[in-house]
């Protein structure tokens, strides 16, 4: 089996790419940002500011998103 391949004690971490938005990162972001920052990331999603939603993103969790 392919389970078997992997060693049980090996972190798979998602893969980085151009304009990766993923849920577990938006989720991270939701457990571990203020309400100001919560606020804040909503206005830049509807105001589709994409640099600053990757700033923000890059602020509270330290994720440099690509793209």
């Amino acid at each position: 089996m392919i389970t078997d391949l992997i060693d049980k004690e090996e972190i798979i971490q998602e893969v980085s790419y151009k304009y990766n938005i993923g849920f577990q990162e938006m989720v991270q972001f939701y457990g571990k940002a203020s309400q100001s920052e919560i606020k804040q990331m909503e206005k830049l999603i509807k105001n589709v500011n994409w640099n600053g939603f990757k700033k923000l993103i890059k602020n509270v969790l330290g994720i440099d998103l690509k793209g």
